[in-house]
Order: C-alpha cells, then structure tokens, then sequence
C-alpha cells in the first residue's frame, strides 16, 4: 500500500511539473541549443538559404574583431564601476535605514522607485532631462557655478560616465533591499557586545557586520554582474553605443551583429562567449569568495 502511495504522489508531482519543464526547454533549452548550433554556421539574413558549416571560424574571427575585443574591454570596466557603485551605495543606504528617525518608512519606499520603472523609460528620462546639454538637470547646476557642462551622452568620455551613472541610480535599491534585509536579521545582542567591547561604529561594521554578511554579500555581487555584464536597455536607449563605439557593450554589440549587419550565426557566438565569460567569472569569485575562502566568521 505504502509502495502505492508513493507512486501516487510521484506522478502526481511529475504530472505538475511537466508544464513548467516544457515552458522552461521552450524558452531557455531550445533557443539556447539553437544559438549553439547556429554558432558554427556561416548564416546571415540576408541569405537564410545560404547558411554553411564553418566550424570554429566565427569563435577564431572574434578574437581577430578589434570591435568585439574593444566591447569586452567596455564591457568588464563598464560592469566593474557599476557593481563597486552599486555595491557600495547600497550597503551605506542600508545603513542607514537600519537607524531609527521619522520617516524611515517612507524613506524606503522612495529609495526603491526607480526599481518599478522599466530601463528604457530611464534611459529616456535620463537622456532628456539629466544629461540633454541645453536644458538637462546636470549642465544647470553646473552652470551655477559658471562651469560650462559637455554633451553628455553624445561626446567621449563623458557618455560612459553618464551611461555608469545612470545605471548605478537604477540598480542601487536593489542591493539596499538585499542589505537591508540581511542587516535586519543580524541579533542585537552582537552589536551589543562589541560596544561594551569598545569598538566604534565603523570598526564594527568592517570586522563584524561584513564578515557575518559575507555569503549574502558576495550572492549580490554576482547577482550584480550577471545583470550589469548583459545591460542593454539603458545605453541602448541613451547612448546606442555611441560616440563611436566607447559605450558599445557585449550586448549591444551582439544586437548589432544580429539585426543590423544580419549576421546571426557570427552575433551568437559573441553571445555564447559572453555567457561563458559571465560563468568564469562568477565560478571564480564564488569559489574565492566561499569555498576558497572556508567558512564564515
């Protein structure tokens, strides 16, 4: 009878997660075997009928690509300066919402708004309100102070910077709502203890709060870099890549291989060396950052 049960409940969980199993192989298996495959074809759009086997080639020609190898450069210091900002951004905004005052509440609530808005309407409000050279937010303080602002988002270097700046605003209340979760879980009795202990406020925070926020810490690292490595949306939308190609990230680069040069099996395998490279480097930090580095304290 028990051996009856048990096949019951077996199928009957089977039964309930074939759905979500074929969702999933629809939507990430498929596409992605077919990318893999379509990786080693000759096969652009304009010719669909043409497409040939050409093994590695398009994988070789991309390390040949100054423009694939110029976005990977982009790319890893554009997702180092956001990451560290954000990063540390939050984490001092979680800070201080752990201090009581009036309005802590509402404080939070706002802080997390730009998390409701969709990339591209930033990416708009950004470009015409904040860095648009004439009328933008930040050319009129500067011109307050009689400093003559650039045209941020069309002119080296100052579009990457705008580009980083605008990410690091949109992605920061997400690292605070993480930090600010893991901060509110750690005992009192703790901190407590290293006051009658002596230590100060930020000797605290460095020997005893990172350390105990450790695992979470380096989960939103690497939350934070599969994010920020595969960002389109708000330099598509504010930079396209431009000036030149000193915004042009991994993604956008592939966009652009893909839809406007047509050349989709070549696009996929700067794809696929993307998601490989993001795997490397998360692999790496998760294994000096946890098991490298033992336990936590």
């Amino acid at each position: 009878m028990n051996i009856i049960n048990k096949c019951k409940k077996t199928i009957t969980k089977t039964i309930f997660i074939i759905p979500s199993l074929i969702a999933l192989g629809a939507v990430a298996v498929y596409p992605l075997i077919y990318a893999i495959r379509s990786s080693f074809h000759d096969w652009n759009l304009h010719r669909p009928d043409a497409s040939r086997f050409i093994g590695i080639n398009n994988y070789i020609r991309l390390f040949n690509d100054f423009t694939f190898t110029n976005s990977l450069t982009i790319t890893l210091i554009y997702t180092l300066i956001t990451v560290t900002g954000t990063m540390v951004l939050g984490f001092l905004l979680a800070l201080l919402l752990q201090k009581p005052f009036k309005g802590v509440n509402l404080a939070r609530a706002l802080l997390t708004v730009p998390m409701i808005m969709t990339q591209v309407v930033i990416g708009l409000g950004f470009r015409v309100f904040i860095w648009e050279p004439d009328y933008g937010l930040v050319n009129w303080l500067l011109d307050l102070i009689n400093i003559s602002g650039p045209a941020w988002v069309s002119q080296i270097p100052y579009a990457f910077i705008a580009a980083a700046i605008t990410h690091i605003w949109f992605m920061t209340p997400l690292v605070m709502i993480i930090m600010d979760a893991s901060l509110a879980n750690i005992p009192d009795n703790i901190q407590d203890a290293t006051k009658i202990d002596g230590a100060s406020y930020w000797q605290r925070i460095f020997y005893v709060i990172i350390p105990m926020l450790k695992k979470t810490i380096i989960f939103t690292i690497l939350l934070r870099i599969t994010i920020d490595f595969r960002m389109f949306d708000i330099i598509h939308v504010l930079t396209g890549g431009g000036p030149g190609r000193s915004t042009q990230l991994l993604s956008v680069w592939v966009y652009n291989q893909a839809l406007r040069a047509h050349n989709l099996g070549y696009a996929n395998s700067g794809a696929l060396l993307m998601m490989v490279i993001i795997a490397l480097i998360c692999g790496t930090i998760t294994y000096w950052g946890l098991l490298k580095g033992g336990p936590e304290s």
